[in-house]
C-alpha cells in the first residue's frame, strides 16, 4: 500500500530526529558547513568599499546563499518518489541539532577544571582562560539554554510554518550570524545584515520557548522575565526562563547577571540536558500528529 502524502512527511520528520538521535553529519557533507563555504566566499572576496558597501556585501552573502539553496530544495521535486524522500530527510535533519547541542552540554560536565575550561571554550565565543569554575558551568548552562531556540525551536518553528524552505533559510541566516554577526571592526557593517535578521527570526521562537517554560514553573519565571527580559533581545528569554525553571544564577561579567540561589553544577547541567531533549522531542511529536492528522499545508 502506497504511503499518503502526510504519511510521507511524517516519516521525514521522524527519520531526521532518528538521524539527529544516533550521529551528527561530519562536516565534508554537512549542508551547514557548505553554507559556510559561501558566506566565507564573500567574505573573502569583498565587492564593495565603505560602510554602505560592507552592508551590501554582507547582505548578498545571506541572498545568495539562500537563492542556491532555494533552487536545490525546488530541484527536488524532480527526483523519483524514494530519492526525493532521502534528500529531503537529509536537508531537514541539517537544519536542527538536538543531539549536537546535548552532547557540547555532557561535555563540559566534569570536575577537571582544564577540561571544563577547554569544552566551554568550544561552545561560547567568550574568553573563558581566566574564568573560575562556577563562571564555567554557568556559560555552559547559557550556551545550552539559548542554543536550545537557535539550534531546535527555531528551525522547528519555520519548519512548521513553511516546511523545508522556512527551516533552510532560518539555519542559512543564523549560520551567517555566528560567522559574521560581530560588533567589531571587521564585522561592525558587513555582518549587520546577518545579525538582525537573525534577531528577527528569532524573535518569536524565543519568546514561544518561554512560554513552554513558563507553563513549568509560573512564579519563578514571570519574575525573572520581569527584571532580565531587556538584558538581552531575545536571549534572555531562554537563558533567564532556563535559569527560573532550575533556581540557577548565571552571570556573564561585564555583561549581564542573572540572579538565582546558586550557580550552575554538573547536577545541574544534566537536568539542562534533560529539559534540551523533553521539549525538543515534545515539539517534534506535536508537529507530526498535526501533520498526520490535517496534512501538510506546504507540500
Amino acid at each position: 500500500m502506497l504511503l499518503t502524502g502526510r504519511e510521507i512527511w511524517v516519516l521525514i520528520i521522524l527519520a531526521s530526529l532518528g538521524i539527529d538521535f544516533l550521529v551528527e553529519y561530519p562536516n565534508i557533507i554537512h549542508p551547514v558547513a557548505w553554507t559556510g563555504k559561501i558566506i566565507k566566499a564573500f567574505d573573502d572576496h569583498r565587492l564593495f568599499s565603505g560602510h554602505a558597501g560592507e552592508f551590501v556585501n554582507g547582505m548578498l552573502s545571506v541572498i545568495v546563499a539562500i537563492a542556491v539553496w532555494s533552487s536545490a530544495i525546488y530541484l527536488i521535486h524532480f527526483l523519483p518518489l524514494l530519492p526525493r524522500i532521502a534528500v529531503t530527510i537529509f536537508i531537514l535533519k541539517s537544519t536542527f541539532s538536538i543531539g549536537g547541542l546535548v552532547r557540547s552540554v555532557r561535555a563540559c560536565e566534569t570536575g577537571e577544571l582544564e577540561k571544563l575550561r577547554r569544552n566551554t571554550g568550544l561552545i561560547v565565543s567568550r574568553n573563558v582562560e581566566n574564568l573560575d569554575m562556577d563562571h564555567l558551568y554557568s556559560a555552559a548552562f547559557e550556551s545550552g539554554a539559548e542554543n536550545l531556540v537557535d539550534s531546535v525551536i527555531s528551525p522547528l518553528f519555520y519548519f512548521a510554518l513553511f516546511g523545508l524552505y522556512g527551516a533552510v533559510i532560518f539555519r542559512i541566516v543564523n549560520t551567517a550570524d555566528a560567522m559574521i554577526g560581530y560588533r567589531n571592526k571587521k564585522y561592525e557593517f558587513y555582518g549587520k545584515f546577518a545579525a538582525r535578521m537573525d534577531d528577527v527570526m528569532n524573535f518569536i521562537p524565543s519568546r514561544l520557548l518561554a512560554l513552554i517554560i513558563l507553563l513549568l514553573s509560573p512564579k519563578r519565571v514571570i519574575s525573572n522575565l520581569k527584571k532580565y527580559r531587556k538584558l538581552k533581545l531575545n536571549g534572555m528569554y531562554s537563558m533567564a526562563t532556563m535559569a527560573a525553571l532550575f533556581r540557577v544564577r548565571i552571570e556573564k561579567i561585564g555583561y549581564y547577571y542573572v540572579d538565582g540561589p546558586s550557580f550552575p553544577d554538573i547536577g545541574k547541567l544534566k537536568m539542562l540536558e534533560r529539559a534540551i531533549y523533553g521539549i525538543s522531542y515534545s515539539l517534534f511529536l506535536i508537529i507530526s500528529t498535526v501533520v498526520y492528522f490535517y496534512g501538510a499545508w506546504w507540500s
